[in-house]
């Protein structure tokens, strides 16, 4: 009889799309069925050289992460630098996926030139210019804030360092300020070609977004293969999926409070019409267990 009552409900909440239904906790349940568990960390990833706590539910909604309001309700991308056509187009892609995947109106704002960075944030690494990210970020991507941003993420095409101890990083988020940088310095060869556009947009999406969900409170997952888990290489960034596990979406659903099957189904139209087939066979999957 329950069980007739819980498919009742599921079947009920497919139909008329009722957020409070399909933000449920059985749809938590459903689609853990489809999270990835990590393997052992080896040499050189990010697990293997960091401690890292898991954050719960309870960690999360304590730590009382930034959200959107009637007032601060939009994603900014600030590009920083000179970006060829192919790479612009992966920008204008990454604010359509982005205004999917946190289901808020994201804006591009104009770009930005790299005079606007000073000498002392800057340095020769390896025969190539890098820029200090926490300046990008506190200074550049902080410069002329919308009154109505939530948050903002820089993108640049120079490479990031995040202090003299490190070689570089792939981006840099505060968790306070609302405020990110992005680098997609080491994505692709330069020129960026047709060949290697799509394996490119990958690893921007999951960067991007990756840097956002700090934004937005999420810690680095150490409790399956999830967007949010921390990565030391371009390698481990390929290796990493675009999906965030099922506590991961949990979190982040109970702070900006989306309808999970719109998100769902936005994120598989985007992924099939860039013919991402990997992350659409990973959304198509919970699609499924989930009922919808």
């Amino acid at each position: 009889m329950k069980r007739l009552v819980k498919s009742l409900i599921l079947y009920l909440c497919t139909i008329i799309g009722f957020s409070s239904c399909n933000n449920s906790s059985s749809y938590f349940n459903a689609i853990a069925k489809n999270d990835i568990p990590l393997k052992k960390p080896q040499k050189g990833d990010w697990l293997f050289n960091h401690q890292e706590r898991i954050q719960t539910l309870a960690d999360y909604q304590k730590s009382r992460p930034l959200t959107a309001t009637k007032q601060l309700k939009k994603i900014y991308l600030k590009p920083i630098g000179e970006f060829s056509a192919l790479e612009w187009e992966q920008i204008k892609l990454t604010r359509q996926y982005l205004e999917k995947f946190f289901q808020l109106s994201t804006v591009l704002q104009p770009k930005v030139n790299n005079n606007v960075v000073p000498q002392h944030a800057r340095r020769i690494m390896q025969q190539h210019e890098q820029f200090l990210a926490p300046y990008l970020r506190d200074t550049v991507v902080a410069m002329v804030r919308p009154k109505d941003a939530i948050a903002i993420l820089g993108i640049t095409e120079t490479d990031l360092y995040p202090d003299d101890k490190w070689n570089f990083v792939f981006g840099l988020a505060s968790y306070d300020e609302g405020l990110a940088v992005n680098s997609i310095y080491r994505f692709h060869k330069k020129p960026l070609t047709d060949k290697e556009f799509n394996l490119s947009l990958e690893r921007l999406l999951k960067t991007a977004s990756h840097e956002i969900g700090h934004m937005f409170g999420l810690t680095h997952c150490i409790e399956a293969n999830c967007l949010m888990n921390g990565t030391n290489s371009l390698a481990e960034t390929d290796r990493s999926i675009a999906r965030l596990c099922s506590k991961c979406q949990q979190k982040l659903n109970s702070n900006l409070k989306y309808n999970n099957r719109k998100r769902l189904k936005d994120l598989a139209v985007f992924f099939s019409q860039n013919k991402l087939t990997n992350e659409l066979k990973q959304i198509n999957a919970d699609l499924i267990v989930a009922g919808y």
